[in-house]
């Protein structure tokens, strides 16, 4: 083999090798069966039956419209977009007062329609839909040395 060839190659190999420790380091999310859900959100998040019991209450919640149950699985405060206005939540009482303001028909179909086997996990959380839910841990002292599953995001949907 010529000497330009061989360099070429090695070099082929090296990038090659390169971009495959990339690719196998670089959380991305991920669609899966409950197992993998389960698998991912105890290699990122923690104890998936916790995410689990919170992703189930919470998505019956809203399907039955049992408002003062799915506004008890948030954490607070909380900042949602409502007609193009950020409105900030400090607690349950305020965000039960805007109760179908923020759980419109679309959002609640997109966590009623949500499988838990399906839904996106990354490091940053669960997500319903495309984002417009997610649960994530929330740190129940300053030192963090313990978190809960809280729903901490829901996004208005047009």
């Amino acid at each position: 083999m010529s000497l330009p060839i061989f360099r070429a190659l090695r070099a082929f190999l090296a990038l090659s090798l390169i971009t495959g420790a990339m690719l196998t380091t670089v959380s991305w999310p991920v669609r899966a069966d409950e197992a993998d859900t389960d698998r991912q959100i105890e290699t990122l998040l923690g104890d998936p039956a916790d995410y689990k019991e919170l992703f189930y209450a919470f998505q019956s919640a809203v399907a039955e419209g049992k408002a003062e149950i799915a506004v008890s699985l948030v954490s607070y405060p909380i900042t949602i977009s409502i007609g193009g206005e950020d409105a900030t939540f400090e607690n349950e009482a305020q965000l039960l007062d805007s109760y179908n303001d923020v759980f419109t028909d679309k959002i609640v179909n997109i966590v009623r329609n949500q499988e838990y086997g399906q839904a996106f996990v990354n490091s940053e959380g669960l997500m319903f839909g495309d984002g417009e839910v997610w649960i994530s841990g929330v740190c129940e002292d300053s030192a963090c040395n313990s978190s809960l599953p809280r729903v901490i995001t829901i996004q208005s949907v047009d």
